[in-house]
C-alpha cells in the first residue's frame, strides 16, 4: 500500500511539483523514462498503476468484472470504481499515449519486465526483445 502524507500541500505548490514530476518521468527518451520510473517507483508501485492500467485496458475490451478480478487479482470495487471513471471520460487521454502498432497488454508486458530477462526462457526473451524495439511480435 502506497502511503501518502495527510498533510496538504498549497495547490499552487501541488500544481508545482506534479508538473515538475511530469517532466522528469516523461521529457526523454524511452529507455531513460523507464529508467526513471525504475528508480523513483517502489516495485509495489509499479505493480499498482500497471494493475490500474491493465484494468482500464481490459473494461476497454468488455472483458467481464469477473475475468479481470481473476487475471489481475484485484476487487471487484477497484474495478467498478476505475469502470465509472472510465465511463465519464476519465481516462481517455490514456488512448493518446500508446503507440498503434502495440497493444496496451503489449505495453504493459514491457512495462513489467522493467528491462528483466524473460524468465519464459528464449522464446519469451525473443518477445520482449521484439516489443522493446516497437515491433508487433507474432504470436
Amino acid at each position: 500500500m502506497t502511503h501518502v502524507s495527510k498533510k496538504k500541500v498549497d495547490p499552487s505548490v501541488e500544481k508545482k511539483i506534479i508538473d515538475a514530476f511530469i517532466r522528469a518521468m516523461f521529457s526523454t527518451s524511452l529507455a531513460r523514462g523507464k529508467a526513471r520510473i525504475r528508480s523513483i517507483l517502489t516495485p509495489t508501485e509499479r505493480i499498482m498503476l500497471a494493475k490500474r492500467l491493465a484494468i482500464i485496458t481490459m473494461l476497454e475490451e468488455d472483458r467481464s468484472d469477473y475475468e479481470i478480478m481473476k487475471t489481475l487479482n484485484v476487487s471487484i470495487s477497484t474495478i467498478r470504481r476505475l469502470d465509472k471513471k472510465r465511463s465519464a471520460g476519465h481516462f481517455d487521454p490514456l488512448c493518446r499515449v500508446f503507440n498503434r502498432n502495440l497493444s496496451f497488454m503489449d505495453y504493459l508486458e514491457i512495462f513489467l519486465s522493467a528491462g528483466m530477462p524473460a524468465i519464459s526462457g528464449p522464446r519469451g526473451q525473443k518477445r520482449l526483445d521484439m516489443l522493446r524495439s516497437g515491433q508487433k511480435p507474432r504470436d
